[in-house]
């Protein structure tokens, strides 16, 4: 009679399995980046513009009511100048935990004249604080013009100088054709790349942001968001909390 011998497998070397577990790792990306390429690959293209500001965080400076190891920061362009198409745009910030329960708003003028104040209540945790500016002020910004904003801690209501700040410039442009073809065709998944990819900052995170607070644990959106920060150098950033601009957001929803 016949007898099988049983077979015993020879044990894969340890090459074997790193390379296998390399490929599964990879299988894994592409399953949860599956979803369209153009909602993780969008990218911030500056528009060409004159002299550039500067970025520029903000520490304490003698109020003492800011903790951590990360600065108050505008989540902006490198050279602080955002476009928007929207008369209502929502402006975003990081701010790292302070005792300060308030911060300042103020949009200015060319000749930096106050044309709209108000009052932002912080969180208790640190994180980023967004804003969008009401119907009443939004009435001000003229397509084609630089507007200043500030945003300051209210460290000290007495001492407004000792306050830390951070300013940008806005302008509202006129959308292009080609931009409002592309924007009608788009699903609301690829509205960020394609504001982006445009250079119309403002509306580019804050589509972004819109759709972080709606799904929260969607990866391919968190990528997404991360890649845009990414693009203009905000990348440590990109895991902080959205819970209050997401509060934001819904009272202020995005067109």
């Amino acid at each position: 009679m016949y007898t099988q011998k049983a077979h015993t497998p020879k044990a894969p070397n340890k090459s074997y399995l790193k390379r296998l577990t390399a490929c599964l790792s990879w299988l894994l990306v592409l399953a949860v980046c599956a979803e369209p390429l153009v909602a993780i690959a969008q990218e911030y293209k500056p528009p060409k513009r004159g002299t550039p500001g500067r970025r520029e965080g903000a520490g304490t400076r003698g109020g003492g009511c800011l903790r951590g190891s990360k600065l108050l920061m505008p989540l902006t362009p490198l050279d602080s100048f955002s476009a928007t198409v929207a008369n209502s745009p929502t402006f975003f910030w990081y701010v790292p935990n302070t005792v300060a329960q308030t911060a300042e708003f103020a949009l200015l003028d060319n000749n930096d004249q106050p044309l709209y104040k108000t009052t932002i209540a912080l969180p208790s945790q640190a994180g980023i604080v967004g804003f969008s500016l009401p119907a009443v002020a939004a009435s001000v910004l003229e397509v084609g013009k630089d507007y200043r904003w500030q945003f300051s801690i209210v460290c000290n209501p007495n001492q407004p100088s000792v306050n830390p700040f951070v300013e940008g410039v806005v302008q509202r442009v006129q959308p292009e054709a080609t931009l409002i073809s592309q924007l009608d065709s788009a699903n609301l998944r690829d509205r960020p790349a394609i504001y982006a990819a445009a250079g119309i900052w403002q509306d580019a995170i804050a589509a972004a942001a819109e759709q972080r607070c709606i799904q929260p644990q969607n990866l391919s959106l968190l990528l997404s968001w991360a890649r845009l920060l990414r693009s203009v150098k905000l990348e440590e950033f990109a895991q902080e909390p959205l819970t209050q601009a997401c509060l934001s957001m819904v009272t202020q929803p995005q067109p």
